[in-house]
Parts: C-alpha cells; structure tokens; sequence
C-alpha cells in the first residue's frame, strides 16, 4: 500500500500548486528580428516567382539544352547577387523533382571583378551542391587591359567551382579569341541580326562563316539568339548552330512551368502551343 499512498500523496500536491503565470519577455528585439527575418523570406519567394526564363532548344531535336535568367543582362549592381541566387534556388528545385535543368546566368565583367560579388558568387556557388554541368556563367561584355589579371583570376575560381562558361554576344574580336585560347567556354552565342543579314555574296555572310569556322576551332557549341522572326530561324538550322532561342522559338516561363515541361519533343510542343494560346 505504500507505493500507492505515496504516489497519491505526489498527484494531491500537485495538482493544489498554483499555476504559473508566464510571463512576457521584457526585450522584444529577438521577436522583431524573426518576424523580419520570415518578411524578408517572403519577399525573396514574392520576387523569385516574378524570374522568367528562357529556353534554349537544339535545332534538329528541338529538345530543351539549358535556360537562361535574362534578368540579369540589365540588373542594377546591388540586384547581382540576389537574381544569381535566385537562379541557384530554381536549379535546385528543379533538380529536387528529378527534373535537372541546366541554367546559364549572364554575368558582366566589372561583376567578377568586384571583390564583394565574387566572394557572393563563390559562396553561393559552393553551397548549392549541386551536380556538375547545371549551373553555367555567360559573359556579357569583355574585360579591359586594366581589369584583364583580376578578371582571369575570378574566370579560374569559376571554373574550379564546377561552374560551365559560355561567351555571349561573340563578334570574333582579338579579346574573344585570347579568351577562347585561354579558357574553356562551352557555348558562343551569335546575334539573330546576324542571321538575317547574312543573305548570299554579302560581307555579313563572310562574317558569320569566319566566326562559326573559329567556333569549330575552338570546339564550341554555337548558340543564336534571340531569334525574333521565321527567316532568323531557318537561317539558323541552314547554318547548323547547335541551338537557338528566342521568344519565336519558345516563350518565356516561369520556374514551376519549367519542371512541368516535359523532354520529349511532342511534350514540349505541346506546352508551346499551350504558351501561345494564353491572352498576353
């Protein structure tokens, strides 16, 4: 009878405690601090489902080859790392519906060389863990003789981080070539302008043959865009570039229209056709 007695003696005292007043805390910086914290995460969602991007189609498959955050080619400098980060985080959850999807982010040259992004981009770059080949850098302009060293310096980190690169805007310059022959780039990226100007026996036509000869030479994929009418994108599968893009091949979409684009191409047609019939 006594373990009985005892524990009898222990619930008849508690339960004659007074109750216990909580109370509030005095400071109230560490709730403010989480209720920004959860606005600004908020705010970053709210802006990321606002990112459109481009998709890349091979000519002769018609296949999705990567995306491109477009967002970037005119950002305002503080914006940088945000809209880079913003492209990491839909790779990433592209990639967590078993749907992996290359993105390439355009980046300026006065970007890599500034000393505060370069470590935003590196750190971003090193946390995301993501497979090798997703996330892929285009250059927008061209370093100068003075930045040319510090600019070299940030292309290696790139590389060594597992990051692809492609060279935009490719006009066959000195700069280009010393930059082909001094690193890897995967893709150039040649003007739809071009396309349409380079009619038979023209001075443009020499052009573009001289720049996808040096492609070849330098084993690059070549990408044309944006491709803005019919005659650009018979141009360009005449000319066999390996891609095109453009708001006549495929439109824009948002990062949950990209995973539900299918791989095949009678999927992807279908979303086109989908795409086009929504009121602009």
């Amino acid at each position: 009878m006594k373990p009985k007695s005892r524990l009898y003696t222990l619930v008849k005292n508690w339960s004659k405690k007074p109750p216990t007043v909580i109370k509030e805390a005095g400071n109230s910086k560490l709730y403010g601090s989480a209720t920004q914290n959860i606005n600004q995460q908020i705010e970053n969602w709210g802006q990321a489902q606002d990112l459109f991007f481009e998709l890349v189609l091979e000519t002769k498959t018609q296949l999705t080859q990567f995306v491109i955050l477009n967002s970037l080619i005119d950002c305002p400098e503080e914006d940088v790392l945000r809209l880079f980060n913003d492209g990491i985080r839909a790779s990433c959850y592209w990639h967590s519906y078993s749907k992996p999807t290359a993105i390439m982010i355009p980046v300026k040259c006065e970007w890599l060389i500034n000393q505060n992004i370069q470590k935003g981009l590196q750190n971003a770059l090193l946390n995301c863990h993501l497979p090798i080949g997703l996330i892929n850098v285009g250059l927008i302009n061209r370093p100068t003789t003075d930045n040319k060293i510090t600019f070299q310096d940030s292309i290696i980190k790139l590389q060594r981080l597992g990051v692809l690169l492609h060279l935009m805007n490719f006009d066959g310059t000195q700069m280009d070539c010393e930059l082909l022959n001094d690193h890897d780039f995967k893709y150039v990226y040649l003007s739809g302008a071009l396309l349409r100007q380079a009619i038979p026996g023209s001075q443009c036509e020499e052009k573009l043959s001289a720049l996808m000869k040096i492609a070849k030479k330098y084993d690059c994929k070549v990408s044309a865009g944006p491709i803005k009418l019919i005659y650009e994108k018979l141009a360009a599968e005449k000319w066999e570039v390996d891609s095109y893009f453009g708001q006549h091949i495929m439109p824009a979409m948002t990062i949950h229209q990209v995973v539900k684009l299918g791989k095949s191409t009678k999927q992807q047609t279908a979303m086109r056709s989908h795409l086009n019939k929504k009121p602009s």
